[in-house]
């Protein structure tokens, strides 16, 4: 941690510069660099297993959150450019502060409820301009292999959206003696699939997909 501190002064400035200056595929190069060295100087590393949505033109992407490293580790994971959608407390973080404006995500306040449904909307919106997204369901790290209840309420937007939603799951990042995180992906679940559904029906649904991932990922 101490050597995170060190250097955070000049991945901060170049933040600030490529987030001003620069288009979106040099932020994209510049995000996938922060997880090569912030694991490889710890000898981590990052393995994504069963992604097909390589083929998706956008998509948004539910994960599981066991810990503060699963930022890291999906950015690493998935191999096309998205922005979060994740706590505002992010966006002022020292350590991932700098990168989460540079990537242009959405900051959600968890106690204004208001703001999270416009900031849902907002973020649905524009995968219609070819951004795909990615949301915690938990909306907080569970510190374990068991997930938290999911937050219904943001599956009752999810479901507007027109296109695939893709259920991941980490394998034990909350464990600091982990050397390689293992990312499992489930299938795409087109629109098609779950445009009828409610927002419960909807957030049940992905929930069983993200169980099966995570039975897959400890029977293993």
């Amino acid at each position: 941690m101490a050597i995170t501190y060190m250097v955070l002064p000049y991945y901060w400035i170049r933040a600030q510069l490529i987030r001003i200056f620069h288009r979106d595929s040099r932020i994209y190069n510049e995000l996938k660099m922060y997880p090569r060295h912030f694991f490889g100087i710890r000898g981590k590393k990052v393995k994504g297993i069963g992604d097909t949505s390589q083929t998706l033109d956008t998509c948004i992407y539910l994960s599981n959150h066991q810990s503060m490293n699963d930022i890291f580790i999906v950015i690493d994971a998935i191999s096309k450019p998205f922005r979060f959608i994740a706590k505002k407390e992010l966006f002022t973080n020292p350590i991932t502060g700098a990168f989460m404006k540079m990537s242009k995500s959405y900051p959600l306040d968890r106690d204004d409820p208001r703001q999270s449904l416009l900031l849902f909307k907002e973020a649905i919106k524009d995968t219609e301009n070819g951004h795909s997204l990615l949301a915690f369901p938990e909306g907080t790290r569970s510190h374990q292999k068991d997930m938290l209840d999911f937050k219904d309420g943001m599956f009752s937007i999810l479901r507007k959206a027109n296109v695939p939603l893709v259920p991941m799951y980490i394998k034990d990042s909350y464990d600091s003696k982990q050397m390689c995180y293992e990312v499992y992906f489930g299938e795409p679940i087109p629109q098609s699939i779950y445009k009828s559904m409610k927002g419960t029906e909807l957030s049940a649904f992905v929930r069983d997909k993200m169980e099966a991932l995570k039975l897959q990922a400890y029977s293993n």
